[in-house]
């Protein structure tokens, strides 16, 4: 009697933690892009009152930066480094093909950080500053969708976990 008990209580929990899980996803999407946009900010910061070159700008930004966005620019910057005849655009876009799966974003929030590796080491200061403006504007728009749907799917996949779990404990006993 005990041991179903305890085997019941197992299950529960495990489907619990499952769906605490998911939630986790959501939030981690939140959190990347927070410091997606605050790393913007310290790039701007960098170039129009430090006049630092885009590698250390960006490698000194990920040092400071959470992983895995301080990583996505790290590695930006070694890309960078390493030269190899790439582009700024082709050494950002393959950072962002390695950070790809740590990042846990979606595929229209992965686009925007496509185009803005169009920005950088073109144009003058202001014109990328510009550019760096508008994608950190998209960067806010899909912070705010991204938030709204983890507060909107945080309590449903924990409930749904627990009641899983719970229907799966009534079929077995």
């Amino acid at each position: 009697m005990y041991l179903k008990l305890a085997g019941a209580a197992l299950i529960i929990f495990a489907a619990y933690l499952m769906g605490c899980q998911v939630c986790a996803l959501y939030q981690r999407r939140v959190r990347c892009l927070e410091e997606i946009i605050l790393g913007l900010e310290m790039f701007r910061a960098e170039v129009n009152y430090g006049l630092t070159p885009l590698p250390q700008a960006f490698q000194a930004i990920g040092k400071k930066l959470n992983k895995p966005v301080g990583t996505l620019f790290f590695d930006f910057s070694s890309f960078l480094r390493q030269g190899k005849g790439l582009s700024a655009l082709e050494c950002w876009r393959s950072a962002l093909e390695k950070s790809k799966p740590e990042l846990s974003l979606k595929n229209e929030q992965m686009e925007i950080l496509e185009r803005l590796g169009s920005a950088w080491g073109h144009g003058d200061k202001e014109g990328q500053g510009r550019q760096i403006s508008l994608m950190q504007e998209l960067l806010r728009q899909a912070l705010e969708e991204a938030r709204a749907e983890s507060q909107k799917n945080d309590r449903l996949w924990k409930y749904l976990g627990l009641i899983g779990g719970t229907t799966l404990v009534l079929f077995l006993f």
